[in-house]
C-alpha cells in the first residue's frame, strides 16, 4: 500500500478505529435503505388488505340492497294478493294513481 493510499483511507471517519469501517459503513447504509423500504412496502399491503376487506364489505351491503330494491319494486309494479279472503287485490302505483285520477279527478272531487 502506498503512503498515498494510507493518507486517504486514515482521513475517512472510523477508519483509525477498524480497518473495515468502510465497507461496514455501506453495509450499514445499504441495510437502512432496505429496512426503509421494507416498511414501507409492508404498510402498504396493511393498506391495501384493508382497502380490499372495505370493498368486499360494500360488495356484500350492495348485494342485499340490491335484494331489497327488487322486492320493493316487485311489490310496486306487479298485482299481489293484499287479502285473498275478502278479494282484495294490490295493484301497480302508477295504475292506481291513473284511476283515483279518472275516478276523483284532479281536483280530488268525486
Amino acid at each position: 500500500m502506498s503512503q498515498s493510499d494510507e493518507m486517504n483511507d486514515q482521513d475517512l471517519p472510523g477508519s483509525g478505529d477498524d480497518p473495515s469501517a468502510i465497507p461496514t459503513w455501506y453495509g450499514g447504509v445499504v441495510f437502512t435503505i432496505l429496512f426503509l423500504f421494507s416498511v414501507y412496502f409492508l404498510v402498504f399491503l396493511a393498506d391495501r388488505e384493508q382497502v380490499n376487506t372495505f370493498d368486499q364489505s360494500i360488495q356484500s351491503e350492495s348485494r342485499w340492497l340490491n335484494e331489497v330494491k327488487s322486492r320493493q319494486e316487485q311489490q310496486l309494479e306487479s298485482y299481489t294478493w293484499t287479502d285473498a279472503e275478502n278479494n282484495r287485490v294490490s295493484i301497480p302505483l302508477e295504475q292506481g294513481r291513473e284511476k283515483v285520477l279518472k275516478r276523483f279527478g284532479p281536483s280530488g272531487q268525486e
